[in-house]
């Protein structure tokens, strides 16, 4: 006879499902009529004894009614703190989880969700050759003054300065001719602005944030010899004007991102302010505290009526 399969150990298996149970005790113990915990028989004790130096209990029915004030005003603390918990609980269910906010916000393309993303969490955008927004930006002014695109008799060093010194500089870095480094900046450029550049993008960062090795082919950074070396004879204008245009528009994203990341930021604060509990969770812990504070008034009202009648 073959044995019978081992049974899979009970309880929840998801994160949320464990922090649920976690609870599950202070929920359980708000139903229960006796002390269910240290910290709170501590603080039937610290009730009792403020209740006794105040009412000065003689009989033992009015010491038995201490006892139940104390009771339910535990029992009540209990459960407003639960509330707080569960409160804390579903605020940080939400810091850790940006798209519940970024779905409340019109966050543009692919590149720009990832672009903002990267913004709201403090981190520096990832732009291709060492590019900076502000670097970015200003190059895509002067392009933006020229028409867009050069003309066969412009001149890159006169009609586009501050380019023509960025992708100088980066040859001489990487030892490639400034053509093919204005090239390449646009094929990465171009990469970036399809659905897998934004998720590559992502990917990066995610290598970043946990401190693993960088991965330039995600953007298209190819090493420094595949760029090749020297100057070239004839340059592509049609090429070259492409380039500029997915300049321009690599700093049209970067300048929405901005503004998605002010926004994603201010939307996160209003969630996080307006936290609730669920129908179910909040009907359910208003009727255990409506019950402890029933308790509560009842007991009171008993302790005052036996002191009465004692003439106190």
């Amino acid at each position: 006879m073959s044995p019978s399969p081992k049974k899979s150990a009970g309880g929840p298996k998801t994160a949320k499902g464990k922090r649920a149970s976690s609870q599950n005790a202070l929920v359980h113990g708000a139903t229960s009529n006796k002390v269910t915990s240290a910290g709170q028989q501590s603080l039937v004790e610290q009730y009792v004894h403020e209740l006794t130096a105040y009412y000065k209990p003689e009989s033992p029915l009015e010491k038995l009614q201490i006892q139940r004030i104390a009771l339910c005003k535990a029992k009540l603390d209990a459960l407003y703190q639960l509330e707080q918990v569960k409160l804390q609980i579903a605020s940080e269910d939400l810091k850790r989880t940006p798209e519940l906010v970024m779905q409340k916000i019109e966050a543009g393309g692919e590149m720009t969700q990832a672009f903002a993303e990267t913004l709201s969490k403090g981190r520096e955008l990832e732009l291709p050759m060492g590019l900076t927004p502000e670097s970015l930006a200003l190059i895509s002014s002067e392009i933006n003054a020229i028409g867009g695109k050069l003309d066969s008799e412009n001149d890159l060093n006169i009609a586009l300065p501050n380019l023509s010194l960025f992708i100088k500089d980066v040859s001489n870095r990487l030892g490639s001719s400034p053509y093919k480094i204005l090239l390449r900046i646009g094929e990465t450029v171009n990469g970036m602005l399809k659905e897998k550049g934004a998720i590559g993008y992502k990917l990066r960062q995610l290598l970043q944030s946990i401190k693993k090795t960088k991965q330039d082919e995600i953007y298209g950074a190819s090493p420094v010899n595949e760029l090749g070396a020297g100057v070239d004879a004839d340059p592509d204008l049609n090429k070259i004007n492409e380039a500029l245009g997915v300049i321009v528009q690599l700093n049209s994203i970067v300048k929405s991102a901005h503004e998605v990341a002010k926004d994603f930021m201010r939307m996160k604060e209003l969630m996080l302010s307006s936290v609730t509990l669920s129908g179910e969770e909040s009907d359910r812990l208003l009727r255990y505290q409506t019950t402890w504070e029933r308790r509560l008034s009842s007991a009171i009202g008993e302790l005052l009526a036996l002191q009465a009648k004692n003439g106190k």
